[in-house]
């Protein structure tokens, strides 16, 4: 695996970088060239551009992002060297002028992350503002609820650097962590989480509401608490999580 990544590296190393650009909010998927397009016959409309859509208005919606999920370490060999100069500098270019207060607003939500760490959270923010739009809009139609989510958990195999990376939930969600133990790596807090996570997803698939006793009471997302289940070992329920930061970046 170690020289796979590598190769990746350097191969990765000799492509022409595209500009940074983490502001591609709603049309990112189409920017990156995959995505459905609204051509106003077939796909009418966007389904949660500007609002949310009044024919689901009554059918809960459970929306979510994980932690890191297109940036982590497997393939950035910057992963423990990155400097703090350096993560500067990526944020600098991606946001500009606006470069020193993103990065003070998300140091304060994760005062312990690595210089990448923080920098994977920030770059993060495409996929971000865009879940957390879909929750506030679905419940701004005042009906059936919106919740949100943060999976946060971070496997231990290849020396904690994949992170929290895209679609990693997906094990826990199904309730797979002991299947699933090249994710897992048999951590005991891994089969808790996973328990937690599918118990969540039947309840709500059942009842549309993902409470059960075994995880802390998951509010409802609204406008003014903005309340978001962080999956981790514990879970905890945090309000606004990112929200100075990514209001910057939204308005930046």
């Amino acid at each position: 695996m170690d020289r796979l990544s590598g190769a990746a590296a350097e191969a990765m190393k000799k492509m022409a970088k595209p500009p940074i650009s983490l502001r591609d909010g709603y049309g990112w998927e189409t920017a990156v060239g995959w995505g459905p397009t609204v051509d106003g016959r077939t796909l009418p409309s966007h389904p949660f551009d500007p609002g949310a859509p009044a024919i689901s208005a009554d059918v809960p919606l459970i929306t979510g992002t994980n932690l890191n999920e297109s940036v982590n370490g497997v393939d950035h060999p910057g992963v423990t060297s990155m400097t703090p100069e350096e993560m500067n500098k990526r944020v600098r270019e991606a946001y500009g002028s606006d470069c020193d207060a993103i990065i003070a607003a998300y140091r304060h939500d994760y005062p312990k992350a690595t210089p990448f760490g923080l920098w994977a959270a920030i770059a993060t923010s495409r996929w971000r503002v865009p879940a957390f739009a879909q929750a506030a809009r679905k419940a701004a139609l005042g009906a059936a609820p919106a919740y949100a989510y943060i999976y946060s958990w971070r496997t231990p195999v290849l020396d904690d650097r994949p992170g929290s990376f895209h679609a990693a939930e997906i094990s826990f969600v199904f309730d797979n962590a002991e299947l699933c133990d090249h994710y897992s790596a048999g951590d005991l807090g891994a089969f808790v989480l996973s328990k937690q996570m599918s118990t969540a997803w039947v309840s709500f698939a059942r009842t549309g509401n993902p409470n059960h006793s075994s995880l802390p009471h998951w509010p409802a997302y609204t406008a003014d608490t903005r309340a978001t289940m962080c999956f981790d070992a514990p879970c905890e329920v945090r309000n606004d999580p990112e929200g100075k930061g990514l209001k910057i970046i939204t308005q930046s």
